[in-house]
C-alpha cells in the first residue's frame, strides 16, 4: 500500500486518540502512556519492587506473559529528533525516553511475537521514523530475557549495521556497549536499563548475545549470499531488506533455515527483492505509514489530485513535501514502491492514461486454425487469406476492446500486430497486441505464459487471417533469445508470413534496413522505441485500454546498465531479460511497424486467389517470366 488511494480512505477523528493510562489485557495492570507521568511511575514501582522481592516476583511473571506490559513498564527507546510546532525536525529536548507504545506499535509488536510463536513469515512495509526495528528488537528482548532453547538470527545489509562492538565486554550489560544505531546495539541500550532483579546470566561478544539459563541465542550476520545457511533458527530478521545486494539469494536460502522470516524495510524501487516479495500475495505484509505516527498524523486529512487519486495529508507531510524530492518522498514517506525506483515512464502520465482510456474488454475469445487442417496447408491459407480455416471461441486468452463488424474488426482499415516472445514455459507472458494504424488505438491483446514460439507463430497467422484489413496485417516481433528465433523462423520459412517486419540499423542518416526479419534489440534501440512510446502515452499516438498494459509499464526501470526493462528482472541476468515475454514491449513493436517510414513486407497477393484481378497478376508474371533473357541460360531458371 502506498499513499494512493482510488476511493477517500476514512481516517478515525479525532487522531491521535491516546488514552491516559492502558489496562494490560492479560495482566489486569495499568499503565500510564503519557511519557511524563509513565516516567513518574515507573520510578515509584521501580523503588518498590528494590524493597519487596515478593512484587519482584510478580512483575517479572507479568513481563513473562504480556509482551507489552514488559515493552511500556520496562523498556527504553532512543529519540534523537521529533516534529516541531511548524512541521520541521527538531532536536529531541530528551533522547532516552520510556518505550511508550502507540496503537499500531501494539498490533505490529503482537503480530510478531506471534508469528515467531507459530512459525509464520510477515514482511513489514513501513514509512521512515515509525518504530519498526525497534519494535522487532523489543520483541527479541523479551524472548531473551522470557522464553527457553530458542536460535534466532538477525540480518542487516553490512557487518557494521549489525554489530560494531569490540572484544568481550566486562560487567554485561552494564559495562561498553554497542552503538545503539546497530540491532545488537539496541538490544544492548533495552538491556542496560532493566533492573537488576530482572537480568539473567548473559553472554555477550560480536555479533552473539546469549542467556545462560534459558539457553536463548540471538547471533548476527552480514546480508550475504549464504547468509544464515548452516544452522536452524526459530526467526530470522531481516532490517532494511530493500537495500540488500544478495536479498534473492538470501530469501531463497533462509527458507529451509526457519519457518518465520521477518524482512522490515522501507521501499527502495520496484525492481528490489523485497518489493517483489511485498506484492507476490506469498506473504502477509504488515504496514506502518506514517499518518499513523502520534505526532506527524496530527490535523491529517485527505486530498483529491488532478487525476483523482485520493492522499493522505498533514500539516507535517506538506512540510515535508516542500524539502524532499519526489523520490525521496516515496522512499521515505509514502511506500511507494514504483516512485521509489528509478521508473522509466512517468508514473502521473501513465495514471492518467488509464484514468481516461484503460476499461475492461468487451469479449474474451479464442482464435486459431480448425484442427482438422494440416500445417502443410497454413501457407496457402495465409495467401488466400481463408477466414473459413479460422476458428474463433469464446473463453480464450484473447481480449478485445473493440467493436465487430460481420464478426472481424474493421475491413476498411490496416493493422500491426506486435509480438514480444517468451519461452513458454510459464515463467512469463508470450503477447501478442494488435493495433489499428488509423485510429492508433490498442485494440486486441493475447498473453499466455504457456505458448511456446513455434505454436505462437501458428496462432499469430490465425489471428492476422481472422483480424484481416484493407490489406493483411503487418507483424513485427522481437527476434532476440532463441524465442525469437525460433518463432521468426517458423513465421517464415515453414508458413511464409509475407508482410512481416525486417530490422534496420539506427543511429545513422539513412537508417537502411537489412535483410534480417523482426526487429532486432539492442540498448540503444530499445531505449529509442520505448521512448517513442513514452511520448506517445504523453502527448497522444498511442491509445491503450489494457490495464495490465500500463501496469506493466509502471514497473518499468532503468537499470544500472543502462538498460531499461521490468522491474522484477532488476536481479536477473542479461540472457534472462531477452527470452522474457511482457505486454509494454509487445505495444512498443506495433508503434514501431506502423511508424511514418512503411516496413518492408514480403510480396503479398493483395487480391482474392482465383480472382480475375489475382489470374491478372499471373499472366503479367509469366510474361515478364519469358521476356526475361535469362530463361535461356541454365535449365533451373522457371520457365
Amino acid at each position: 500500500m502506498s499513499n494512493a488511494f482510488i476511493v477517500q480512505p476514512e481516517l478515525p477523528t479525532p487522531f491521535p486518540a491516546v488514552a491516559a493510562w492502558w489496562t494490560c489485557p492479560i495482566t489486569g495492570l495499568a499503565v500510564p502512556k503519557d511519557p511524563a507521568k509513565n516516567l513518574e511511575w515507573r520510578a515509584k514501582l521501580l523503588a518498590a519492587a528494590d524493597k519487596d522481592r515478593g512484587l519482584q516476583e510478580d512483575l517479572y511473571t507479568a513481563c513473562s506473559k504480556s509482551i507489552l506490559f514488559y515493552i511500556n513498564a520496562f523498556c527504553f527507546t532512543l529519540r534523537v529528533f521529533e516534529p516541531g510546532e511548524d512541521g520541521d525536525n527538531v532536536q529531541s529536548e530528551y533522547t532516552h525516553l520510556p518505550f511508550v507504545t502507540w496503537e499500531i506499535q501494539d498490533r505490529h509488536i503482537l503480530r510478531v511475537n506471534e508469528c515467531i510463536d507459530k512459525g509464520q513469515d510477515l514482511l513489514t512495509d513501513k514509512s521512515r521514523d515509525m518504530g519498526a526495528t525497534w519494535n522487532h528488537i523489543a520483541v527479541y528482548s523479551h524472548r531473551l530475557n522470557f522464553k527457553n532453547s530458542e536460535s534466532h538470527l538477525l540480518l542487516s545489509r553490512k557487518e557494521d549495521a549489525v554489530d560494531q562492538l569490540d572484544g568481550l565486554p566486562r560487567g554485561y550489560p552494564y559495562g561498553p556497549l554497542a552503538d545503539p544505531g546497530t540491532l545488537f546495539g539496541k538490544l544492548d541500550y533495552i538491556q542496560s536499563r532493566l533492573p537488576e532483579w530482572m537480568q539473567p546470566r548473559l553472554l555477550r561478544k560480536k555479533m552473539h548475545l546469549v542467556n545462560l539459563d534459558t539457553s536463548v541465542r540471538i547471533d548476527g550476520e552480514s546480508a550475504n549470499a549464504t547468509a544464515g545457511t548452516s544452522d536452524r533458527r526459530k526467526s530470522i530478521m531481516l532490517d532494511e531488506m530493500a537495500k540488500m545486494l544478495e536479498a534473492e539469494s538470501i530469501k531463497r536460502s533462509t527458507r529451509d533455515v526457519s519457518a518465520c522470516r521477518l524482512p522490515v524495510s522501507t521501499p527502495n524501487g520496484a525492481g528490489t527483492t523485497f518489493s517483489k516479495w511485498r506484492m507476490s500475495g506469498t506473504i502477509p505484509v504488515f504496514i506502518l505509514p506514517w499518518w499513523e505516527h502520534p505526532e506527524k498524523g496530527v490535523n491529517r486529512y485527505c486530498s483529491q489530485d488532478d487525476l483523482g487519486r485520493w492522499k493522505i495529508r498533514s500539516p507535517w507531510y506538506d512540510n515535508e513535501e516542500t524539502k524532499r524530492s519526489p523520490k525521496e518522498m516515496s522512499i521515505e514517506i509514502d511506500m511507494d514502491h514504483v516512485g521509489s525506483g528509478d521508473t522509466f515512464f512517468e508514473p502521473m502520465i501513465i495514471e492518467q492514461h488509464r484514468r481516461l482510456f484503460a476499461k475492461a474488454p468487451r469479449m474474451s475469445f479464442a482464435l486459431n486454425f480448425k484442427s482438422e487442417l494440416p500445417e502443410a496447408q497454413i501457407n496457402s491459407l495465409v495467401m488466400k487469406r481463408d477466414t473459413k480455416s479460422v476458428l474463433r471461441t469464446p473463453k480464450g486468452k484473447w481480449r478485445w476492446w473493440a467493436g465487430l463488424m460481420g464478426g472481424r474488426p474493421d475491413q476498411t482499415r490496416t493493422y500491426t500486430l506486435g509480438i514480444d516472445i517468451g519461452k513458454g514455459m510459464g515463467a512469463s507472458n508470450s503477447v501478442i497486441s494488435v493495433f489499428c494504424n488509423e485510429t492508433k488505438e490498442k485494440i486486441g491483446e493475447f498473453a499466455c505464459a504457456n505458448t511456446p514460439p513455434y505454436e505462437l507463430a501458428k496462432l499469430a497467422c490465425a489471428a492476422a487471417i481472422w483480424i484481416g484489413g484493407s490489406i493483411i496485417p503487418l507483424i513485427i516481433w522481437e527476434n532476440n533469445g532463441d524465442p525469437g528465433f525460433d518463432f521468426g523462423r517458423q513465421l517464415v520459412r515453414v508458413y511464409n508470413y509475407p508482410r512481416i517486419y525486417f530490422d534496420k540499423q539506427v543511429g545513422t542518416t539513412n537508417e537502411k534496413r537489412g535483410k534480417r526479419f523482426g526487429w532486432r534489440s539492442s540498448q540503444e534501440k530499445k531505449a529509442l522505441g520505448l521512448g517513442g512510446l513514452r511520448r506517445a502515452y504523453a502527448h497522444g499516438g498511442f491509445i491503450n485500454h489494457s490495464e495490465e498494459a500500463l501496469e506493466e509499464a509502471l514497473g518499468y526501470i532503468t537499470y544500472p546498465t543502462g538498460s531499461i526493462g521490468p522491474a522484477t528482472l532488476f536481479e536477473e541476468s542479461e540472457a534472462a531479460r531477452k527470452t522474457h515475454g511482457d505486454r509494454v514491449i509487445a505495444d512498443m513493436l506495433c508503434l514501431i511497424g506502423c511508424g511514418d517510414t512503411a516496413p518492408m513486407s514480403r510480396p503479398v497477393a493483395s487480391a482474392p486467389y482465383q480472382s480475375p484481378a489475382y489470374r491478372m497478376q499471373q499472366y503479367k508474371k509469366k510474361l515478364k517470366r519469358h521476356s526475361d533473357p535469362r530463361r535461356f541460360v541454365g535449365a533451373n531458371y522457371a520457365k
